[in-house]
């Protein structure tokens, strides 16, 4: 993974999530870059003229068709994990991580190579082809850590800004299980469920609805899961009727205790589709690392969230605001901890935080969860994730519990080289862990 950085992340700080902001830089990019030596596979063979007009057209938010499992009797959106006969099967999670600066493609190195690996969308700035080609052809250097046995894609706003075409025409081509001795079975639509026998991932598609108006210029609080996806979710995955444990997946937050945006607008949709449980919901769109405690969907439905947004863009701690006054404030959605180590300073008084990623460690019912920066090392210069918890799935009814949390940036001896607890750390697997 030598590929050079076409971004500096200082440039993209205080990055605007408006559509027009985002299409104009990539106009600029196609005039002021070189046009790419490469063309992945044939998909991207473009002259700067035809990149500038391409990106031209994209000046508006015009959605590519919404793209579904065409032959579900050959593949229906569920992927069956490979088993490792050696350990865990691990699947690495990145949000908000192409971006293709220094920092997005030292977080791919560190990730290496997974069983599985997953993106959870916006790659930078507007997912056209020449950005989808820099963050994740691997066959000229782009750096995306593909897994050994397959990895995935989802659809956020930024792809959504040059309409979603390159995503569903030159990225998911690229994705799906690809083990061994198998036939490749391709990620054909922007959702998608991996699953063994006793977890389930389930990805959702929250990017293509993200955006509104004719610019796109205001983010769609009341965006929907599309129909078609909502079909798949019932007719096929069909959770409420499955005791495997779920992990959801979305780019966008269904609330937080940060932003004044939060996507609920959803939950009407989902929540019978999950039965009475609780589940782990995994998101990015907000450039942080955050844990929640126990937050009510619904009557009988529950989440425990993270935010993990933080893997290639800008963490700018400055931002990091919470809604209500005290961090226990039920604005704050029960906040249990947050990362607001600095890492960096730019421009004389910008503090930036630290980039990482996820590795998920499924074991039987057994999902341990490991939480990576890009520096953290143990008292004996090891490395050594920040935080790590533990979960177990009942395999009669589906019930979660939460074993244990440990955050290992507690025992160092620099206070600003800690998570900020908002609360006792164990609230983040739930009351029982206390």
């Amino acid at each position: 993974m030598s590929k050079t950085p076409q971004n500096k992340q200082e440039d993209l700080v205080g990055l605007s999530r408006k559509s027009i902001v985002n299409q104009l830089l990539a106009v600029k990019e196609s005039v002021v870059k070189k046009a790419p030596d490469y063309n992945m596979h044939g998909l991207t063979d473009q002259n700067k003229l035809a990149w500038f007009l391409r990106n031209l057209g994209h000046l508006g938010n015009t959605h590519y068709p919404y793209q579904v499992y065409g032959k579900p009797a050959l593949n229906n959106g569920i992927f069956k994990m490979t088993p490792n006969p050696t350990g865990p099967i691990t699947v690495a999670l990145l949000s908000d991580w192409a971006s293709n600066t220094a920092e997005s493609i030292h977080i791919a190195q560190l990730t290496g190579v997974q069983d599985y690996s997953i993106h959870l969308g916006d790659t930078y700035y507007v997912g056209n082809s020449k950005e989808i080609a820099d963050n994740f052809n691997d066959t000229i250097d782009a750096p995306w850590p593909y897994g050994r046995h397959g990895s995935f894609a989802m659809l956020g706003n930024h792809e959504m800004y040059s309409s979603g075409k390159s995503f569903f025409t030159e990225l998911l081509p690229y994705m799906g299980s690809f083990s061994p001795g198998k036939d490749p079975q391709r990620q054909e639509a922007s959702f998608f469920c991996l699953e063994n026998d006793h977890w389930r991932i389930i990805a959702l598609d929250t990017g293509y609805d993200s955006l509104k108006g004719l610019l796109g210029l205001t983010p769609n609080t009341g965006l929907k899961i599309p129909a078609p996806e909502m079909a798949w979710l019932t007719d096929i995955v069909a959770p409420a009727s499955d005791r495997r444990g779920i992990i959801l997946l979305s780019h966008h937050q269904c609330f937080s205790a940060f932003e004044q945006f939060e996507f609920q607008a959803m939950l009407p949709q989902i929540l019978p589709l999950l039965g009475k449980r609780d589940v782990l919901w995994f998101w990015g769109h907000e450039h942080r690392l955050a844990f929640y405690g126990h937050n009510p969907l619904g009557a009988d439905t529950g989440c425990f969230a993270r935010c993990i947004g933080h893997a290639g863009m800008p963490v700018e701690l400055g931002e990091f605001r919470l809604k209500g006054a005290q961090p226990t404030d039920k604005a704050n959605r029960n906040l249990v901890m947050y990362d607001q180590r600095p890492r960096t300073t730019i421009d004389k008084n910008i503090a930036l935080g630290h980039n990482g990623y996820v590795v998920l460690n499924f074991d039987g019912p057994q999902l341990a969860i490991q939480y990576l920066d890009d520096s953290f090392v143990d008292a004996g210069g090891a490395r050594s994730p920040i935080v790590e918890e533990r979960w177990v799935v009942d395999a009669a009814t589906g019930a979660l519990t939460g074993k244990e949390i440990t955050d290992f940036t507690d025992r160092g001896p620099a206070a600003n080289a800690r998570l900020t607890h908002c609360q006792d750390i164990r609230l983040a697997v739930g009351p029982a862990a206390v």
